[in-house]
């Protein structure tokens, strides 16, 4: 009876000590900030540096998509001499980040509050707003988008509120050719009608939406 009750109370013991050595569950905020993501994308995803997006507030399955897109080499931008810097800096870091992290970043990341409108320099008046609204809606962006990029099909990028430059990139790389992985190919035929002009009108207006307001 002895023996059995040691051995009993070793091996709840041992189960004891193999749930402790468990590692904690991941955390979203916590990976963002230690896996080099803040270095571009700014604190809480709302304060990216340059023409990189601010990933705030964004659908989470879309996040993960493009995570695992970047990682695996199958999202391309920026192509100059040296390649596609722009997703190529994102890439090298990627195998620090595991599936897992990558969704807890992405869960993270779309519950933080969205980034307020950045101010373009110089303004733009109703007339542009104007006219870069029926740019979109006569390019078919909404079909996908939603109204003012703001309400989009599941999975698909909130566009409204998003950085003027990094739209004008992406418009131009998608339109190009260059950026083809997800769903971009059903985005093809609207894209390649688009010129510079009209390219430059849609994000100008995208820009000034307030995501808030979603």
């Amino acid at each position: 009876m002895l023996r059995s009750t040691i051995i009993a109370l070793g091996l709840l013991a041992a189960g004891m000590g193999s749930a402790s050595a468990q590692p904690a569950a991941a955390d979203g905020k916590t990976l963002f900030a230690t896996k080099s993501c803040v270095a571009c994308h700014g604190r809480g995803g709302a304060k990216a540096i340059q023409t990189y997006p601010e990933l705030a507030g964004q659908d989470a399955k879309y996040l993960l998509e493009q995570m695992t897109a970047i990682a695996e080499g199958t999202r391309l931008s920026g192509p100059d001499a040296r390649g596609y810097p722009r997703t190529q800096g994102m890439k090298d870091i990627m195998h620090l980040v595991n599936p897992a992290e990558r969704q807890a970043i992405a869960e993270y990341l779309s519950k933080e509050p969205a980034p307020k409108v950045r101010p373009l320099d110089p303004p733009i008046d109703e007339a542009r707003m104007a006219a870069g609204r029926e740019a979109y809606q006569k390019g078919g962006c909404q079909t996908c988008h939603g109204a003012d990029g703001l309400k989009p099909l599941p999975t698909y990028p909130i566009i409204g509120g998003m950085k003027r430059d990094y739209l004008v990139l992406q418009l131009t790389e998608v339109r190009d050719g260059i950026r083809q992985n997800g769903k971009v190919k059903t985005m093809l035929p609207f894209a390649k009608k688009l010129d510079d002009a009209k390219i430059a009108a849609i994000a100008d207006y995208l820009s000034q939406i307030d995501r808030a307001a979603k």
